[in-house]
């Protein structure tokens, strides 16, 4: 127990000023939905190729579309995050979860004919594990990951160094296999221009940073695809987005707020929603250099940074209602969820008292580093800052210049992050991407929150992941990686 109110002390800091989590909207489409043998296109804001090609082992942000796709991992998660066998027909878990034993159905072949083996597998995981692709999970796997061993061509065991029950979900999440022979024939240039997997969709052509393009897989081992091909095209404006759907060049696209109420009033086409996927933040990125003089860099004045924002009026009027307030750091899914965390109610009048408390009664000057997609949103959020005295001037990067001054911390002032895989039901697994000092998303964080999320993932039980769950906890002004 006294762990617990450590961990408490620690993570408790300041949750409150997270901005809102967003609902991501996640498309609208033809009303009667794609044909068995139609041909989809997905126009995306979101940046689908911060990977080389289709090649997984290099993906370095965001959801794993392309490898959720052409490639399957051993264990897929249903909606409510609960691990199912996928490329093994079962998984057994040692007591203490730190080893894991897999063994592999022996009827799924990759997309080029050759039986899926653990050989396979072992391979996969062992190139996700090299630094110069840059996988996203690498820096977490290399430290937790002991042995990958085959027992025999369809039985895998996985050695932890440590207990680790949230490694399964990510096992689902981003770790799509593909063929040993054939990756060595090609080499990695040649498998990011032509992978090979063994998921739903394979493989037809691209073009880097522009689009994909897949084919069904006919009698898929888990479930055929209902369409005949799936093509996902980076539409960087909303605009344009919006009106490929109108003209029928598009079939999904994401959507924003503004433009909910358009396709409400259109018969013919329908919203999605998908909740608690991801958390929107604004971060105060000047705290990754505490020798930096900046004003944020005093308790009061983060504090009035969230005071100043009108959370509700964003979500409802801008927003309109794809996303809301939010105070947890965790998503209801996680175990340790609490309702009863509230983000900070918008007071303008107190966050003028608390900058004058500061010595900044006129206020200061500062930025708001972000993409452009979340440009229309970040505008009403300086204005919000402007009314108090925060005057912020808006940068605006492209997705690659993004990555780069993010992953190398050259970005000061405030910046937008968050937790794009706000559903992971471990709540270590839920926050050491974007906590422990050595993940790439993790703007800032401190030593001791990142011990503790090392000491949290070893919970086991459910009761053990609720207690660590509710130790973060909002309250105090002193942020988690600069939350605001």
């Amino acid at each position: 127990m006294k762990r617990n109110v450590r961990l408490k002390r620690t993570l408790g800091l300041c949750i409150a000023t997270i901005l809102f989590i967003g609902l991501i909207i996640v498309p609208a489409f033809a009303k009667d939905g794609p044909k068995q043998t139609g041909d989809v296109v997905f126009a995306t804001y979101f940046p689908n190729f911060y990977q080389k090609g289709g090649d997984p082992a290099t993906h370095t942000n965001g959801f794993p579309v392309i490898g959720q796709t052409i490639f399957d991992s051993l264990v897929w998660a249903d909606k409510d995050q609960n691990i199912k066998p996928a490329l093994c027909k079962s998984f057994k878990i040692h007591e203490g979860w730190k080893v894991f034993d897999f063994f592999i159905r022996g009827d799924v072949k990759f997309h080029n004919g050759v039986p899926v083996t653990a050989q396979d597998i072992k391979y996969s995981l062992e190139t996700y594990l090299r630094s110069d692709l840059k996988f996203l999970f690498q820096p977490l796997w290399v430290r937790c990951i002991e042995s990958i061993e085959v027992l025999d061509p369809l039985h895998l065991r996985i050695t932890l160094d440590n207990p680790n029950p949230g490694f399964m979900g990510r096992l689902w999440w981003a770790a799509g296999v593909f063929p040993e022979k054939y990756r060595e024939a090609v080499g990695d240039d040649g498998f990011a221009d032509k992978p090979i997997g063994a998921g739903p969709f394979k493989w037809v052509e691209y073009k880097q940073d522009v689009y994909w393009k897949a084919e069904a897989v006919k009698n898929h081992y888990r479930k055929t695809p209902e369409i005949k091909t799936f093509k996902m095209v980076y539409v960087p404006e909303h605009s344009t987005r919006l009106a490929m759907l109108k003209a029928g060049e598009a079939d999904l696209i994401n959507l924003i707020g503004p433009h909910i109420p358009l396709i409400k009033a259109t018969p013919s086409m329908r919203l999605i929603w998908g909740k608690w996927p991801s958390l929107t933040v604004l971060a105060y990125a000047d705290l990754v250099d505490p020798d930096t003089t900046s004003p944020f860099q005093n308790m009061l004045v983060r504090k009035a940074a969230s005071l100043a924002i009108d959370r509700k009026a964003i979500c409802e009027k801008l927003l309109f209602g794809a996303s809301e307030p939010y105070g947890e750091l965790l998503s209801p899914l996680t175990w340790g969820y609490d309702p009863a965390i509230k983000p900070n109610l918008y007071d303008p009048e107190a966050a003028r008292e608390l900058l004058a408390q500061a010595g900044y009664p006129k206020g200061f000057q500062t930025t708001i580093s972000t993409t452009r997609p979340n440009k229309f949103w970040v505008e009403a959020i300086a204005a919000n800052l402007k009314e108090v005295g925060i005057r912020t001037k808006i940068e605006i990067y492209e997705g690659g210049a993004w990555q780069s001054a993010f992953f190398t911390r050259k970005l000061r002032g405030l910046i937008t992050t968050g937790f794009w895989h706000h559903s992971e039901k471990h709540v270590a697994a839920d926050t050491s991407d974007f906590l422990l000092n050595y993940m790439p998303w993790a703007y800032y964080t401190t030593p001791e929150i990142h011990r503790a999320i090392l000491e949290a993932r070893s919970a086991i039980t459910e009761d053990e992941m609720t207690h660590w769950g509710q130790a973060v906890l909002v309250g105090q002004p002193h942020p988690i990686r600069g939350w605001c």
